[in-house]
């Protein structure tokens, strides 16, 4: 097969420089001192344009950088970029990478260092697969992000929330700062729910979420444990900050506005609050909250006490 390919006839070289000129891969050939010696229509169109010389690689790179033609160049440093190039083009007999263009086409390249020193470059568009990609992992960012929210409230849900207190555990666990959770539940949520309709109920748990993250600070994370449970972490705070901050809370809680007739409808909330200690674990501390919080709402509701 060797002895063949060497004896192609003129007619067959022709046909198979036609065959890679037409080609839509992007075919070039530069020799052992980085001068172009062949490109294909491809080829020409991502790197040349109307560019008349010197056909060296580095000249060829400088041509299309300046004028929007060629591989993306993130920092815009072309001669960085050819300082980190030329030392690598011929550092393996082969070798293939994916390089997104300028215009915003992604190329596959397929890179070989001949025998003589010669280097031949073929690169096939995978433009396609890339914005398939690109939609793949969007479609993943978007259900990752739907696993981890509560629909009603868009807070962090309550298997999220729940991982991200083991996360602020892990902090505090190790570096010994202040860190506070407070578990809040809706006082009478059933005599809401009962006489005016699920939606209602709905549009309390949606006004508590947004007037509680107005007033929260911004390290500070409020999810929904379900229910009218709510699971608020409070990084850097001792008890007397986090007692002071769900009083702030309290006091600047208007009636929430009904769907339908536009009414208002007061609520109130209890609150139990627990500072971290050493060594806790969800568990540990979530009991402790939890204790706390039953006896806010044995202290008759609308109050906060600390476990």
């Amino acid at each position: 097969m060797t002895e063949f390919v060497s004896h192609l006839d003129d007619e067959a070289l022709r046909s198979l420089v036609e065959a890679l000129t037409e080609s839509g891969q992007a075919v070039s050939i530069f020799d052992a001192e980085d001068n172009l010696r062949y490109a294909n229509k491809t080829y020409h169109g991502m790197f040349l344009g109307d560019y008349d010389g010197p056909f060296t690689f580095t000249g060829i790179v400088r041509h299309a950088h300046r004028n929007g033609l060629g591989v993306r160049i993130d920092d815009n440093d072309v001669e960085g970029f050819i300082a980190r190039t030329l030392p690598r083009r011929r550092s393996v007999p082969r070798k293939s990478f994916e390089t997104d263009l300028v215009d915003g086409r992604w190329f596959w390249m397929d890179h070989t260092v001949l025998p003589n020193g010669w280097v031949l470059s073929v690169g096939a568009d995978i433009t396609t697969l890339k914005n398939h990609e690109k939609s793949l992992r969007q479609a993943r960012d978007i259900a990752l992000q739907a696993s981890r929210t509560d629909l009603l409230t868009s807070l962090p849900n309550r298997r999220h929330i729940l991982e991200l207190l083991d996360g602020v555990l892990v902090e505090h666990e190790a570096t010994g700062s202040s860190l506070c959770i407070a578990m809040i539940d809706i006082d009478w949520f059933k005599d809401i729910n009962d006489p005016h309709g699920h939606e209602a109920g709905d549009s309390v748990l949606r006004h508590f979420s947004d007037t509680c993250r107005e007033r929260v600070r911004a390290q500070d994370v409020l999810g929904r444990m379900g229910g009218e449970e709510f699971l608020l972490l409070l990084p850097g705070a001792g008890a007397r900050d986090a007692s002071g901050m769900i009083g702030r809370i309290r006091d600047g809680v208007p009636p929430a506005r009904l769907l339908e007739d536009g009414t208002d409808l007061p609520y109130t909330f209890s609150a139990g609050v627990a500072e971290a200690l050493p060594d806790d674990d969800r568990s540990s501390i979530l009991r402790r909250v939890d204790r706390a919080l039953y006896a806010a709402k044995e202290a008759g509701r609308n109050c906060t006490r600390v476990g």
